[in-house]
């Protein structure tokens, strides 16, 4: 009975271990600003005007434009129009973002059977402010939870 218990121990201590070890801090470099994003991405673009990565069933983009004048309300109208402009079906309205200091909205959609996740942001410290498009190639459930994950941990690092 004890060597049972000592083994589900170490199972659900694995368990926890696996499941830290399966993100990885991936830095924009122009921009000293980090993401964490699962294990196995790969930076396909990596300059001061954008910061691209494609995973398994999943691609992270993030544009830049710096303008200390955007208002939160300009992001807000920037972001919609940007995922009119992707024309793709929007699951909702557009819903707030306040993390890590970073502020803007994001809109959940879908087109030709992915989902996309359109997020504008301002970066308070400085005048970087950036859209962040995260596409779910698998049709993922959880890709409105995901996405937030992945906007939870950006962290400006200047």
């Amino acid at each position: 009975m004890k060597s049972k218990f000592s083994a589900l121990i170490v199972a659900i201590f694995l368990l926890f271990s696996f499941d830290a070890s399966a993100q990885q801090t991936y830095v924009w470099d122009h921009y000293k600003m980090s993401v964490e994003l699962p294990r196995g991405f790969k930076v396909t673009k990596n300059t001061d005007e954008e910061f691209e990565c494609d995973g398994k069933g999943m691609n992270v983009y993030m544009y830049v434009f710096e303008d200390g004048d955007v208002t939160a309300e300009d992001m807000h109208a920037a972001t919609r129009k940007l995922a009119r402009e992707l024309k793709f079906d929007a699951k909702d309205e557009d819903y707030e973002v306040d993390y890590n200091g970073f502020k803007g909205k994001y809109i959940l959609g879908a087109k030709d059977g992915l989902q996309v996740m359109v997020c504008g942001l301002i970066n308070p410290l400085n005048n970087t402010n950036f859209f962040i498009v995260i596409i779910f190639e698998d049709g993922d459930n959880t890709a409105e939870d995901e996405g937030i994950k992945i906007l939870n941990s950006l962290e400006n690092h200047q």
